[in-house]
């Protein structure tokens, strides 16, 4: 949130609040951990209760942290906002929280659809489209496995390019000239299968959120068609109605 000449200059609650938040950040704090009482914080931070419960205040209204009366303060779930306004790309999402993403690209290569999903594309099922497979990480723990079908109107410029080191939806952007306007998800909760247990570092049957997304250009024409399976420990949906 601030640089370090920043930090320096600041008042006490906000060097606590940026040290905090740097601890979350960073993976330090996971999700779900309980941050030590107010009381060992200011004794850890030589300064008043009051001060720390500001600083806390602040991580707490940016959804950084959560309190729960009478149990205390917890880190939150990391958060994927669902609304245009908030971006539509999980890599944005996080990048603009501060997270640091990482990508292993499993699977990119030219494919013919399954029926299923030639049909949400409005595709032939003899048109071929890009299929994509990414892990996804955050601070080195893994979050979500992705799988992505694209239509041959956006697939061939597609291919070569490094999805490790580039996100999708820019990719659209600068490289298509392709701009998401509008997208359709549909959230379900599933127990995760062998596969989703390895890749996500979670028990077989763990509980786990599966998104499909149906992306659309401002043609209103179909272009993005994916599937994402989020650890529900360590990652929370969020849609915004407008």
């Amino acid at each position: 949130m601030m640089n370090e000449s920043d930090f320096k200059k600041a008042p006490l609650y906000l060097q606590i609040r940026e040290a905090i938040y740097n601890k979350i950040i960073s993976g330090e704090y996971k999700a779900g951990d309980k941050l030590p009482a107010e009381d060992k914080l200011a004794e850890q931070f030589g300064t008043s209760r009051m001060t720390v419960n500001k600083a806390l205040l602040e991580l707490v209204n940016r959804e950084y942290l959560t309190r729960v009366q009478g149990n205390g303060t917890f880190v939150s779930k990391m958060r994927k906002e669902g609304s245009l306004s908030k971006g539509l790309s999980f890599n944005d999402s996080m990048m603009q929280k501060g997270f640091k993403v990482s990508t292993t690209v499993m699977e990119q290569k030219m494919i013919l659809p399954a029926r299923s999903v030639a049909e949400l594309l409005n595709i032939p099922v003899t048109s071929e489209v890009l299929y994509l497979k990414r892990l996804r990480e955050v601070n080195n723990e893994p979050i979500v496995v992705q799988e992505a079908y694209l239509t041959s109107r956006v697939s061939q410029s597609l291919m070569e390019i490094d999805f490790s080191e580039k996100a999708l939806y820019s990719s659209l952007r600068n490289d298509c000239q392709v701009e998401i306007v509008r997208a359709k998800d549909t959230v379900e909760a599933k127990a995760a299968d062998e596969e989703t247990s390895t890749l996500l570092k979670i028990p077989e049957g763990f509980p786990v959120l599966v998104t499909q997304r149906l992306a659309y250009d401002g043609s209103d024409t179909p272009i993005e068609l994916s599937y994402s399976i989020y650890r529900s420990d360590q990652y929370m949906l969020e849609v915004e109605y407008k």
